[in-house]
């Protein structure tokens, strides 16, 4: 498994009074679910864009696997927060169209494409066109795209964002068994800190703008989980409230300086 690094990034946009980021030191390691958690405008998504390889840092350094990260690459695929998928193709041809692009034979193709849907619980939809599908479908067939591809991390732009709360969780279950079978790390950016201690191996706290790390907790909530705990027990258990107060507290401590300031 891939270990994907950033060391000391910064990133200003030009016409922007303050950096995106500033000073940004992390690690995503194998068998990682990394998880970074703030409020809009905390640099999130443009941590998730400098793993991806979209932009490049004003400095620092992205390195996978000790290399350089300079471009987008078939070993780290993104699922984004509206899954980006093609209306006027199926379900099927929807994962298999990166193996397409990439010269695989339609057979190969449509095999692979078929093994993820299994792995996403959506074997049934593989000829449906995607209008015809729920968000929490939609998403599915995003995840399964990324899966379908060569790539050892998957970075996830809050991709449950836009569910309502029990298909969340749903997909939020989904998610650790993809990452339980699936052996690859994950990123994932998000606002909702319930989905963030459940779903981390690794959390990175991150103020609002600039963007820094202020705190990184390993809760061990999906560890749990992956060993036969319910969702529910989990979320109820009072270690997981006092986390999740204490984050919430560290949140708007922080708010409260940047408003003073």
């Amino acid at each position: 498994m891939a270990t994907l690094a950033t060391e000391h990034v910064s990133v200003s946009y030009p016409g922007q009074r303050l950096a995106a980021l500033a000073d940004v030191s992390l690690t995503i390691g194998a068998d990682d679910l990394a998880v970074a958690i703030g409020p809009s405008g905390c640099g999130k998504t443009t941590l998730l864009n400098l793993l991806a390889g979209f932009i490049r840092p004003n400095r620092g350094r992205v390195l996978f696997d000790g290399q350089p990260v300079t471009a987008p690459g078939a070993d780290r695929a993104v699922v984004f927060q509206h899954g980006a998928l093609l209306p006027w193709l199926n379900v099927r041809d929807n994962v298999a169209f990166g193996l397409r692009l990439q010269g695989v034979e339609r057979a190969a193709r449509r095999a692979r494409a078929d093994e993820v849907l299994e792995l996403v619980d959506l074997p049934q939809a593989a000829g449906r066109a995607i209008w015809q599908l729920s968000g929490g479908q939609k998403q599915r067939v995003g995840i399964a795209r990324a899966l379908a591809s060569p790539s050892r991390v998957l970075l996830m732009d809050e991709p449950f964002g836009a569910l309502d709360a029990f298909t969340r969780e749903q997909m939020q279950e989904l998610l650790l068994k993809v990452w339980a079978q699936s052996r690859r790390s994950v990123f994932l950016i998000t606002h909702d800190i319930d989905e963030a201690l459940f779903l981390a191996t690794r959390l990175y706290l991150m103020s609002p703008g600039p963007g820094r790390i202020v705190e990184e907790v390993q809760p061990g909530f999906s560890q749990r989980y992956r060993a036969g705990e319910s969702a529910r027990a989990i979320k109820s258990d009072p270690r997981f409230i006092a986390l999740r107060e204490h984050l919430l507290d560290t949140l708007f401590r922080l708010r409260r300086q940047e408003e003073a300031a």
